[in-house]
């Protein structure tokens, strides 16, 4: 598999059917790509819409149907759309929330009081989260975060700190079939399970202190950073126009102009927005927790929320195109984001989390990101399956070994957390010199991981 690849300029690159395929990834985790992974990848070139090039993310590894850490795209007047492609958990994302505490205030006891409060959230495959009455539900799948902002679980101006402002205009919950209603209305500010979490981290190295300062961000400043998507809800959606989509060679699609293709657009585009929702009212239940816990209002500003799993039309080199990404983030440089965004000087923040003990990357764009239609990985990816992580420890000598590196882990499944255990991902440190060296990102700083909550 490796021998067809030539590195150049940062990128591993090789042709299948007359569509290059690049790969930004240091010659340390090319070695390490699954063969599974690599037919995955191969297979997106068999669809003849797709174009050139097709890229996977240095955090490349098996998925269903494609790898996550994919990015493909096809022109927009013979678009294919494919739930597979985009994923179970649509518009999964991560968001960064700043407050007005630093860790050199507080004892050890006190951080594990915190956690053991914060661990009363609606963590897991848990049903209890906001009570919504059908009106709220049209409204949120329709408007996103705008819903937020008028019921107050959100700032207005938190709208320019969210990818896509927060919302997508063309959803309609109109195509989403019951069983999916179902699945969300009770899920709203609840965190899932698999991958997802909410951590608290402490600002760590300052790489550039100009950008930091620009984001208000210190060393020793505590942040929030929540990883969730669209529940029950996106995940019914894909799995019901999994079944609509004719199966094609080597995953199932559809054209976007078509009856199937158009109206799991509308839906994926209604989970999204319930995502967005969704993160932002898990904010405010985190929020509430801390001034429960310290008895005064704590300092919560957004600094940033990007989405994951989408497809969206996109204008690159002059072109408009289907952009699907799975396990990947869109980027804005300075040049593509109007004068009104807080971003115009830096670009959009990149946030790149570790494992449970390694860094967490803030990032932002660099120049070579033209080459990746504008896309950057999304974590760390995966080193070893589930059941080979789980193997590999209990979860009592995994709560020592967390303990003995001054993170605190709450957790609602002994075994989930055994699937999440910190050997189970590549080094952030890895991904980020990959995306560093292929021109793709820079760096700000980087956040260490204080106390881990997860489903």
């Amino acid at each position: 598999m490796h021998s067809s690849f030539i590195f150049k300029k940062g990128f591993f690159i090789t042709t299948k059917n007359n569509k290059e395929i690049k790969i930004p990834i240091n010659k340390v985790l090319f070695k390490k790509i699954s063969k599974d992974a690599f037919e995955q990848l191969f297979s997106i070139s068999n669809i003849s819409q797709v174009s050139s090039p097709i890229l996977a993310m240095p955090d490349i590894h098996p998925g269903f149907g494609v790898p996550i850490g994919t990015v493909f795209a096809s022109l927009k007047e013979n678009a294919i759309i494919s739930s597979e492609a985009v994923g179970y958990d649509i518009n999964c994302g991560i968001r960064v929330v700043k407050t007005n505490l630093f860790l050199k205030d507080f004892t050890k006891e006190q951080l594990k009081d915190l956690a053991s409060s914060l661990k009363k959230l609606p963590l897991g495959l848990s049903n209890n989260g906001l009570k919504i009455t059908e009106k709220d539900y049209k409204q949120i799948l329709t408007e996103g975060i705008n819903w937020a902002v008028s019921k107050k679980y959100c700032l207005k101006k938190d709208l320019n700190y969210i990818y896509n402002n927060g919302f997508f205009k063309d959803a309609s919950p109109s195509f989403i079939s019951k069983d999916a209603l179902k699945r969300g209305k009770s899920q709203l500010g609840t965190l899932g399970q698999g991958n997802h979490f909410i951590d608290i981290l402490v600002v760590d190295k300052v790489f550039n202190k100009i950008i930091g300062e620009q984001f208000s961000l210190k060393k020793g400043q505590l942040v929030i950073m929540i990883h969730s998507g669209s529940r029950g809800l996106g995940h019914q959606i894909a799995s019901d126009y999994f079944k609509k989509f004719k199966f094609k060679n080597p995953l199932s699609h559809a054209t976007l102009d078509s009856k199937e293709g158009s109206s799991y657009y509308k839906a994926m585009l209604a989970a999204a927005n319930f995502a967005f929702v969704n993160r932002a009212v898990l904010t405010y239940f985190v929020n509430l927790k801390f001034n429960n816990f310290f008895n005064k209002k704590i300092k919560f500003d957004l600094l940033y929320d990007l989405s994951h799993n989408l497809a969206s039309l996109e204008k690159h080199n002059d072109k408009e195109y289907l952009v699907t990404r799975k396990g990947s983030t869109r980027v804005f440089l300075p040049e593509d984001l109007s004068s009104k965004s807080p971003f115009k000087k830096t670009g959009s923040p990149i946030i790149l989390p570790g494992s449970m003990l390694d860094d967490t990357y803030l990032l932002i764009p660099d120049k070579g990101v033209k080459n990746t239609f504008c896309s950057v990985a999304h974590g760390s990816g995966r080193s070893l399956s589930r059941k080979e992580a789980k193997e590999k420890i209990s979860f009592k000598d995994l709560k020592l070994f967390m303990e003995k590196n001054n993170v605190i882990l709450e957790n609602v499944s002994e075994n989930l957390a055994r699937e999440e255990q910190p050997s189970a991902y590549k080094s952030s440190n890895e991904v980020v010199k990959s995306m560093v060296d292929s021109k793709m990102v820079k760096k700000v700083l980087t956040l260490k991981p204080v106390i881990v909550l997860i489903g």
